[in-house]
């Protein structure tokens, strides 16, 4: 469709979607596109609804009614990760093309649903907005890890720590949860919401294509809770990826202090460094003295959106669609897995602080410690010292669909294992944790609350 207008419908105006709208709106002209209609079922949360009265894009309680009132070539989906499946098979059902926020589902199940329908629609993308993976800074340095430039991979970390206050963990329904009231599989957590940009990012740059991640084949992960929450909002995680490279990844919401985003990426020619506190940018320093900088992978959050806009037009792939994200969803599922249950922080530990205005808990040391285990390229249970700390089985992972193929989305039933075993009991079935294994019950409301 070279020349003509992208009819655009974005579902989730609140939240992060004010985001979208605040880019969106004065570039539509420059873009060639037009925004069509907008879908939330508490549009009062919206700021910008004069804007849109202005602009003429209606708003509806659900995505039905969006296309029932007009017709959509791009679908923008920025609500509660426990939609994502059943907003993006319903615009996929309808003819649009989508680009739905990160995580790409709540449950393998749900992800399982999303391969299933883009299979049924070869002509359509989806995108999924891992917003790293569209940067010009990540593409440049992922060019060059795919050309060998770096040599091989040895081990990528990152570290995390975002603090967030009780606030936070209440301003929804759905925060910390596992699964919402009807269901739904949510499973939020920093490692599937707020920093899951950095765990899917080492997986993205060990892709062996532009549109693909390397998949983890074991998973260790120490699961840890602060907060009266659902779900975990602390974890260290190890990955063995496909190639053999180590993962590791540092997260917490009960840090008293953010430390990072940082990352270190080790490689047999050179190692690659980004700290968002310093530079901000990716900066490769070679064994021959060379030093190679890519850039700020946050120079523009909005890529995402105007490369969907793009590939409407012209067909050409996204950069980071449904098998790109697998990966980051398969290490969620084994992380639980792995866990078997979340540890407590014991009270001694916890104290609420005051952080700009509200109230957080925080766990004493906890940003000295993780950022320890972060340097050593240890797990908290390998760490002397450190009380709290509880060891993780490893867990096998075997992908229940391709990766690098969109159109081998079927789960195993091989011994019922769907994607996950002990690694040291690969011929043993085992009791999934409901990440796993979650069929959703019913279909959620196609409007709701954007996150």
């Amino acid at each position: 469709m070279n020349g003509s207008e992208v009819k655009i419908g974005l579902a989730g105006i609140g939240g992060y979607g004010d985001a979208y709208l605040e880019s969106m709106l004065p570039r539509q002209k420059a873009l060639g596109s037009r925004l069509v209609g907008v879908v939330d079922p508490q549009p009062q949360r919206c700021r910008r609804l004069a804007e849109l009265n202005d602009a003429g894009a209606p708003v509806h309680a659900t995505i039905q009614e969006l296309f029932a009132d007009s017709p959509v070539d791009l679908m923008l989906i920025v609500t509660p990760i426990h939609l994502h499946a059943a907003q993006t098979c319903f615009a996929l059902s309808q003819g649009a093309n989508v680009s739905c926020e990160k995580p790409i589902a709540g449950t393998l199940a749900d992800a399982a649903r999303m391969v299933e329908a883009q299979a049924k629609h070869p002509g359509l993308f989806v995108a999924i907005g891992f917003q790293w993976s569209f940067s010009d800074a990540v593409q440049a340095l992922k060019r060059d890890i795919m050309a060998g430039v770096l040599g091989r991979p040895i081990r990528m970390r990152a570290l995390g720590l975002l603090p967030r206050p009780l606030a936070y963990f209440r301003r929804n329904n759905w925060a910390g949860r596992m699964f919402t009231a009807d269901g739904g599989g949510v499973f939020d957590s920093p490692v599937n919401n707020a920093a899951g940009h950095y765990l899917h990012n080492m997986f993205y740059l060990l892709g062996p294509t532009r549109e693909t991640s390397a998949a983890p084949v074991t998973v260790r992960a120490e699961l840890y809770r602060a907060n009266e929450i659902e779900n975990y909002d602390t974890a260290a995680i190890r990955c063995r990826v496909e190639g053999g490279a180590e993962v590791l990844f540092y997260t917490s919401h009960a840090c008293g202090e953010r430390r990072g985003p940082r990352s270190r990426y080790e490689f047999e020619n050179a190692v690659v460094e980004y700290d968002a506190l310093a530079s901000g940018q990716f900066v490769a320093r070679f064994s021959d003295g060379r030093t190679k900088y890519y850039g700020h992978p946050n120079f523009d959050r909005h890529e995402k959106i105007w490369q969907a806009i793009a590939a409407v037009r012209t067909g050409e792939p996204v950069a980071c669609g449904v098998p790109a994200a697998l990966p980051h969803a398969l290490a969620v599922a084994a992380a639980h897995e792995s866990s078997e249950q979340i540890t407590e922080f014991p009270a001694r530990f916890r104290r609420m602080v005051h952080v700009d205005g509200d109230t957080m808990v925080c766990v004493d040391r906890l940003g000295e410690d993780l950022t320890a285990c972060y340097d050593r390229g240890v797990l908290p249970s390998e760490l002397a010292g450190l009380p709290w700390a509880a060891p993780a089985k490893e867990v096998a992972v075997t992908p229940f669909f391709s990766t690098h193929d969109t159109a081998a989305a079927h789960p195993s039933r091989a011994e019922g294992r769907r994607g996950i075993a002990p690694a040291d009991r690969a011929s043993v079935a085992v009791t999934l944790h409901p990440v796993a294994t979650h069929a959703p019950i019913g279909a959620p409301s196609a409007g709701a609350p954007a996150n």
